[in-house]
């Protein structure tokens, strides 16, 4: 759980951090940034962006089947039942943190509510696009003959892509609205464009999962 779920751990204590110190917190991030106010909760939005990676449950949730995937596949269960159940884990498990953490960091420092409303949709399609794409490439890069189950865990290589993608994302998102134009965007406009690009390629992946995923699933 440690490997693959730090962040649903790490986002409680994130959580409990902000109530305790988060007034301070954000004081001095407000008198850091104080030409560009937008920049505070855009760099919630990368800590956020940063905790959600840490969970990857789905990349290596088919390899952990492992030679027992046989059984899984004669259940008479549609393996797209079957992928929605592991995505639905990883969802959980982050989406309830996330949720947290941002109602904690609501409660110290209000933001208006269209950033608020922003920031909600940008961290629940990251949270949905990283389950997909976790899925994705555990379908597509199985290792499913190992003999110890940290094998899929720590030297696979999906689980690798997913966790080097995600903070790639992070930093994307941190760097485009500083060295890029991003910034002339301000923050509802420029976290718009990347909640809108994940719930695009939420679609694209789930439409190959229905589709090709399934197929190739039951091949293995």
């Amino acid at each position: 759980m440690l490997n693959c779920g730090l962040g649903t751990f790490l986002m409680p204590l994130c959580a409990i951090a902000v109530l305790w110190k988060g007034r301070e917190l954000f004081s001095m991030l407000d008198a850091m940034f104080a030409e560009t106010a937008v920049s505070v909760p855009l760099l919630l939005c990368v800590v956020l962006c940063g905790l959600a990676s840490m969970n990857l449950m789905t990349a290596p949730s088919v390899s952990l089947e492992g030679k027992s995937l046989w059984l899984l596949q004669s259940l008479p269960v549609e393996a797209w039942r079957i992928f929605r159940a592991k995505i639905r884990i990883q969802l959980l498990l982050t989406g309830l943190p996330l949720f947290l953490c941002i109602v904690c960091t609501a409660a110290v420092y209000p933001l208006p509510p269209v950033q608020l409303l922003l920031l909600l949709l940008f961290a629940g399609s990251y949270a949905l696009l990283t389950a997909l794409f976790g899925l994705f490439l555990g379908v597509r890069m199985p290792i499913l003959t190992w003999t110890n189950e940290i094998v899929p865990i720590k030297q696979g290589g999906a689980v690798m892509i997913t966790l080097l993608g995600g903070f790639g994302y992070t930093i994307l998102l941190l760097l485009g609205f500083i060295l890029l134009p991003g910034w002339t965007l301000g923050f509802c406009g420029y976290i718009g464009c990347f909640a809108g690009a994940n719930l695009l390629l939420s679609v694209l992946i789930c439409l190959w999962l229905r589709k090709k995923g399934v197929a190739r699933f039951s091949a293995l």
